[in-house]
């Protein structure tokens, strides 16, 4: 039996974290093209609920289990962590991108080619043009997240299960 509880509320306030970030992004101005801004906020956002998932797991195998996690409780915790912490993050991410405001990531899209105009080759900017447009409609993007996020989640779920301490107990020491 795994108690939900931690991994819920861990996943919430792994989620609500990212959407702050999103909303700092938005009301700052700050364009997710920027290769070091965009490099610092995925990192960002896989590192915030793998470590909000490692917590869960640990709180909840000291204080709810006994010291003891089995692997695949371990995996079932991680995995509701990251899903709720995926969704809840895409949930926002399409009502800011298609509801809120659907022009700014064109917008931010626009600026970051007029940059780069000159600076790389025209097949390659042709094909960053190509790959934007595909990414900046809210609807296929948020679909795609809906299928995309249980695989991310249970990949690394089943990683960061692996690297757990399973057994916290005073016996093992002996």
């Amino acid at each position: 039996m795994i108690p939900f509880e931690k991994p819920v509320k861990y996943g919430l306030v792994a989620g609500l974290i990212l959407i702050v970030l999103m909303v700092i992004l938005y009301v700052a101005d700050i364009s997710m093209f920027n290769p070091m801004v965009g490099f610092l906020v995925g990192i960002i956002n896989f590192a915030v609920p793998i470590v909000l998932s490692v917590l869960a797991v640990n709180k909840m195998r000291d204080e709810d289990l006994g010291r003891k996690v089995t692997y695949l409780q371990s995996f079932i915790a991680g995995f509701a962590v990251l899903l709720i912490a995926m969704y809840l993050s895409n949930i926002y991410s399409y009502i800011q991108n298609g509801v809120i405001d659907p022009e700014y990531m064109a917008q931010k899209a626009d600026d970051f080619i007029l940059t780069m105009e000159g600076k790389v080759p025209e097949e390659t900017l042709d094909a960053i043009i190509d790959n934007l447009a595909e990414s900046l409609n809210a609807s296929k993007s948020f679909v795609k997240n809906l299928w995309l996020s249980p695989v991310i989640a249970l990949a690394l779920s089943a990683i960061i299960s692996i690297f757990i301490k399973k057994n916290k107990t005073i016996e093992q020491i002996g």
